[in-house]
């Protein structure tokens, strides 16, 4: 048992005897250093900037690592097959043809889309 500065007694945990433990399940995906090249962490990293659930394009985490697209949508794919991102391809008409622009975010266990 420790003293804090007033003499009171502390305990050695958080939590003081008799007090129940309050515990939460957290479902977490762990990836090995190993298991990833250093293109996808890094993609991996620029994902985590933005906030959960924010859909994020191709071209502006291409951007913000200042690499191509095509080297973007090969980590993606990465995480993909990992379990780490998710993708959301939506259509769209452009300038009066169809065609689709495909969206990036973090797998979250918690949201709706995975319930």
């Amino acid at each position: 048992m420790t003293l804090t500065a007033r003499g009171r007694p502390t305990t050695a945990g958080p939590l003081s005897p008799g007090t129940p433990a309050m515990t939460t399940s957290v479902k977490t995906t762990r990836i090995e250093a190993t298991d990833l090249s250093d293109r996808a962490f890094r993609v991996l990293c620029q994902l985590a900037t933005h906030p959960r659930g924010h859909w994020v394009d191709v071209p502006s985490v291409a951007a913000g690592l200042k690499v191509k697209p095509h080297a973007v949508r090969r980590a993606l794919s990465e995480l993909r097959a990992a379990g780490v991102a998710e993708r959301d391809r939506r259509f769209i008409r452009d300038n009066g043809r169809p065609t689709h622009r495909t969206y990036f975010r973090l797998t979250n266990d918690t949201s709706e889309a995975s319930a």
